[in-house]
């Protein structure tokens, strides 16, 4: 009791020390993380990717910007492909003599053969490079000029090119040069950070998603109060999937799928899982409707269907995610697209219609009309103007 009367009372007056020590007590549980990271979001604390001229080895408090916000800044030893080593020295050097004042003095300053290939792609795409004034982009477009700057500074130092000069007219210049080159998407930021870092920290692809939908799903850290054995619509970016083969040999899989809150464990079964096969794939959106387990602490979610998620599909899913029936169970809302054909047609553009149902592959249910008799298809399309227009030109063959 003691011990939560006291970790409530420095939550409540010390926030960003108490968040930090936090990080620092969890950086080695990636689960548990994003989790915190998110709660710190709720409080007004930002966290932000590691850099060169502010980051400790771990998480750390580094005060308050942008009008008063409190940061928290991940660690240089929290990079992947960076190195305890490099790390160690970056930080030392800084401490030492201050902080770089551009790319140019971090590149003479910090000479050490682990600031090689490899650490200096993962310092740009992670964003601790960032404060130099350059997009992460541009950096790893002239990574081969920064490469052979920073040779060329290690040779200087180990060569008698100054002293032999020393005193007369010949000078030797070496500028870092920066080619003009694209700058980097907001996607590929993001994918740089999940990969180095563990998880997403300038933004969430899947945010955008979540605050327009957010009347249709559950955000995933609310799964775990829920009541159990209850119908529930969540949605997110697959994080991992893993496939198994049943003991009757059918193919099933365990699905990872996280939201901006959480994380969360879906369990697809083979007959889910023959109809929804092409969705779980590792970086791309779904909309997963579900079952919550019946006993008390087991937080997977069994699917029962599951739905692609990117710009062109929400606004349809968001139109058709409901709750139907008494029990407040989320229900999916199959809307039709009819085309009415005589038996003739049907036989004649059989093939033809199939290839173009494959082609424009949707969420919309298939009917054809036959000389005034409602067939259901197996096809469900994207309900889009090419297709219709396809569609059409195909009927007026």
């Amino acid at each position: 009791g003691a011990v939560a009367y006291q970790t409530a009372y420095l939550k409540a007056n010390f926030p960003i020390q108490y968040m930090t020590a936090v990080l620092i007590a969890e950086s080695g549980d990636m689960d548990k993380v994003p989790e915190i990271i998110h709660e710190c979001g709720k409080m007004g604390i930002q966290v932000l990717p590691p850099d060169v001229n502010e980051s400790l080895k771990n998480f750390a408090m580094i005060g308050w910007e942008n009008g008063g916000t409190a940061v928290i800044r991940f660690g240089l030893s929290a990079v992947k492909n960076l190195g305890e080593h490099i790390a160690e020295v970056i930080y030392r050097e800084r401490t030492a003599h201050g902080k770089f004042i551009d790319l140019e003095d971090f590149l003479k300053r910090v000479q050490d053969k682990d600031l090689n290939r490899k650490s200096l792609d993962s310092l740009i795409k992670c964003g601790a490079m960032d404060s130099f004034g350059f997009d992460r982009g541009r950096l790893l477009s002239n990574l081969e000029n920064i490469l052979y700057y920073t040779k060329n500074n290690q040779e200087k130092e180990t060569s008698s090119q100054n002293s032999l000069f020393a005193g007369t007219s010949i000078e030797f210049i070496s500028k870092l040069n920066i080619a003009p080159a694209p700058n980097a998407t907001l996607d590929e930021k993001l994918i740089w950070e999940k990969q180095l870092l563990g998880l997403y920290v300038t933004a969430h692809p899947f945010t955008q998603y979540q605050n327009a939908m957010s009347g249709c799903l559950t955000p995933i850290n609310e799964l775990y109060s829920s009541t159990r054995n209850d119908w529930v619509v969540v949605a997110g970016i697959i994080d991992s999937v893993k496939k198994k083969i049943t003991r009757g040999g059918k193919q099933m899989s365990f699905v990872t799928l996280e939201d901006t809150t959480d994380k969360l464990e879906l369990l697809v079964f083979p007959k889910v899982y023959e109809v929804t096969k092409d969705i779980w794939v590792e970086g791309q959106m779904a909309v997963v409707v579900g079952k919550t387990s019946e006993e008390e602490g087991d937080n997977k979610l069994f699917v029962e269907k599951a739905y692609v998620l990117n710009k062109e599909t929400m606004p349809s899913l968001v139109g058709q995610l409901s709750f139907g029936n008494k029990k407040n169970t989320p229900v999916v809302v199959e809307s039709g697209f009819d085309i009415a054909l005589t038996s003739v047609q049907v036989k004649a553009k059989a093939g033809d219609l199939k290839a173009l149902f494959s082609q424009f592959t949707g969420i919309t249910q298939v009917y054809l009309v036959v000389d005034g008799k409602k067939i259901k298809t197996s096809y469900k399309i994207e309900e889009s103007d090419e297709f219709k227009t396809e569609l059409k030109n195909l009927l007026e063959k």
